[in-house]
């Protein structure tokens, strides 16, 4: 088994630093997508996902976001509230409904998006594709790791190591 100490001595304390990083970027939300004044992590990390990955049923944005459904319909009905999503039943099946960002949240996520672009466009530029898409396939193996400690996913499952 190889010796990791002096890796984890390096990596953890680079973490709260780039949660930090991320919630300070997110403080800079457009005023068009506050919610109640508002801008919670979970109402723009709904809005992102709507946005990057399209419309999901609740059930299907609560295990994107790694949350509860009950905390999902929540989050849903504030943001359906503030007029930044809107929920519509499924034509193939009416007892399902998928939430979609509206036409008011667009803009602004946009406006969002191209802002924080710019600087993963200044770090991935420092990487050839190679060393990028290895980059994203540890960060997102990172991730479900640190998401397993929690959830009680198999570790075996993300890549994680035991």
């Amino acid at each position: 088994m190889r010796n990791t100490h002096t890796h984890v001595a390096r990596l953890a304390p680079l973490l709260p630093q780039l949660a930090f990083a991320i919630r300070r970027r997110v403080g800079t939300v457009p005023p068009a997508l506050q919610v109640g004044g508002t801008n919670r992590e979970r109402h723009i990390a709904m809005l992102v996902s709507l946005a990057v990955a399209g419309p999901a049923t609740v059930s299907g944005l609560a295990q994107r976001l790694d949350m509860s459904t009950a905390h999902a319909s929540l989050v849903v009905g504030e943001l359906a509230r503030s007029g930044l999503v809107q929920r519509d039943h499924d034509d193939k099946d009416r007892r399902r409904v998928v939430v979609a960002l509206s036409d008011t949240a667009r803009p602004a996520l946009a406006q969002m998006r191209d802002r924080h672009a710019t600087a993963l466009d200044r770090f991935l530029l420092g990487l050839n594709d190679a060393e990028a898409a290895r980059f994203i396939d540890h960060l997102t193996d990172l991730v479900a790791c640190l998401s397993s400690d929690i959830e009680g996913v198999s570790e075996v499952d993300h890549g994680c190591s035991s």
